[in-house]
């Protein structure tokens, strides 16, 4: 009993911790690029805690409906590097983690829709200008969904999707096969709009909306 009251606890609290990073999000505060440079302090590369909640794209049959993921989550990121090389080179390296006999020595990277500005983790998209937190994944603590607001299960959170879709949001492996390499890793690169950042947590400090 011990046991399932320790279980529900933690519930409770990550579905109070994601209200709250909803809430958060709806106001007109957001976090700025000159905010996330002052954080990270021109340091090289820095472990963090993040909170995101982004928009969870549905079928058009359902475009009226509302649906947002929130996710916390603990990354790298980066001030200053200069090895743009840098996204690659972590590839391989978890490529041939994940297999010891790979002896992946190289790996292309294809063009991006964005571009990285002075500091490494801010990134531009090259067209409209919007600005991107640009973040190596280690492992995420939790993940809420809410279709309009209200909590919501993947699978309630599926019969909204389109099916392709479907097949992601139950995938947990983080295993991707690069086919233009033929190199597979589980190395998780995301780029997530600043608007969408609810806080980062990094260099002994805590930044929020």
């Amino acid at each position: 009993m011990l046991l399932n009251n320790t279980v529900n606890t933690v519930v409770a609290n990550n579905l109070n911790f994601a209200q709250n990073a909803l809430q958060l999000n709806a106001t007109n505060v957001k976090i700025s690029e000159q905010d996330v440079v002052a954080l990270l302090a021109n340091k090289s590369v820095q472990f963090a805690q993040i909170t995101t909640v982004t928009p969870v794209a549905t079928s058009a049959k359902h475009k009226n409906v509302v649906i947002k993921k929130v996710v916390n989550a603990n990354v790298q990121l980066f001030a200053n590097i200069t090895d743009y090389s840098l996204y690659a080179k972590q590839v391989m390296r978890s490529a041939n983690k994940l297999d010891a006999n790979a002896n992946i020595t190289s790996f292309e990277v294809s063009d991006t829709w964005f571009e990285h500005t002075n500091c490494y983790s801010i990134v531009k998209h090259k067209t409209n200008n919007k600005l991107y937190l640009y973040a190596i994944f280690n492992s995420v603590t939790s993940s809420t969904y809410f279709i309009d607001n209200v909590v919501a299960t993947k699978e309630q959170v599926a019969q909204y999707l389109v099916p392709s879709q479907v097949s992601k949001l139950f995938d947990t492996s983080n295993v991707v096969h690069n086919k233009t390499n033929n190199v597979t890793h589980n190395l998780t690169l995301r780029t997530i709009e600043l608007n969408n950042i609810v806080s980062i947590k990094a260099n002994k400090q805590f930044l929020t909306v």
